[in-house]
């Protein structure tokens, strides 16, 4: 990539990147308008904790060329270890931003996750919302890893942006063995925002979204996640002030 390096903000060992939204959208066509394939991720508590407990998923989200904070707790995090996030960039908050912008630039879309037929209704209300936007192919994520015919399929169709909706950890580990294979400009991880998109999962009221209550909302739209927020974010926590504790004995004189 020859795109402009991003300053970051370790959390975890992850790079986050400081970015607030219009920043990200400027990012993200440098990335685009870049030689070669670029991933960016976002990165949450949940996606993190992951980071901690599988090597190969860690490993994965660290081959990307963008980190980005998709998540408050990572904006609380930054503050605990000393720095600063200036911005929550939810996927769902970057999809009606790059819309429009697709729409002037001629990026086409392709949507790769979810059950079969989710990215097919996922399209055709994004087509209704979006007069004009180019989306070019959608496949189901209900496929094995090293199944080449969904490549094959996204190398066809040559879209701008690739739109890979099958969750963590699995999202991030087809991305990274198969990025190298892909003709695409930008892959975007973007977990269940296919159902959103389709109207089949309310998106999260503004003001939930801005008292940092998204997990909330979420947990009470969605109750079999309870795992990942009651215990995965404590554990996050602990986490980030275990981190802060070892960052300021590392930094104390002997």
């Amino acid at each position: 990539m020859t795109a402009t390096p991003d300053k970051t903000i370790p959390i975890l060992g992850v790079p986050v990147a400081v970015l607030d939204m219009d920043s990200l959208v400027a990012r993200l066509e440098e990335l685009i308008a870049a030689p070669g394939c670029a991933a960016a991720y976002g990165v949450n508590a949940h996606s993190l904790n992951l980071t901690c407990q599988h090597p190969d998923f860690r490993r994965a989200i660290l081959s990307a060329d963008l980190i980005y904070a998709d998540g408050a707790s990572l904006l609380l995090a930054a503050r605990v270890l000393g720095g600063y996030l200036p911005e929550k960039l939810t996927t769902t908050d970057i999809w009606p931003r790059l819309c429009p912008l697709a729409v002037a630039r001629d990026y086409r879309f392709f949507f790769l996750g979810g059950e079969p037929g989710l990215a097919e209704r996922a399209r055709d209300k994004a087509l209704e919302d979006y007069p004009g936007l180019q989306i070019v192919g959608t496949h189901h994520g209900y496929f094995d890893l090293d199944d080449a015919r969904p490549v094959a399929q996204i190398n066809a169709a040559a879209p701008q942006i690739l739109w890979v909706g099958m969750g963590e950890p699995r999202q991030a580990l087809w991305v990274e063995a198969w990025r190298q294979h892909l003709q695409a400009n930008l892959i975007l991880t973007c977990g269940g925002m296919f159902k959103i998109v389709a109207g089949e999962l309310e998106r999260v009221p503004h003001k939930w979204r801005q008292r940092g209550g998204e997990w909330l909302y979420r947990l009470w739209q969605e109750p079999k996640t309870w795992r990942r927020y009651l215990l995965g974010l404590p554990a996050f926590g602990l986490r980030v002030l275990a981190s802060r504790f070892q960052k300021q004995r590392g930094s104390s004189p002997n």
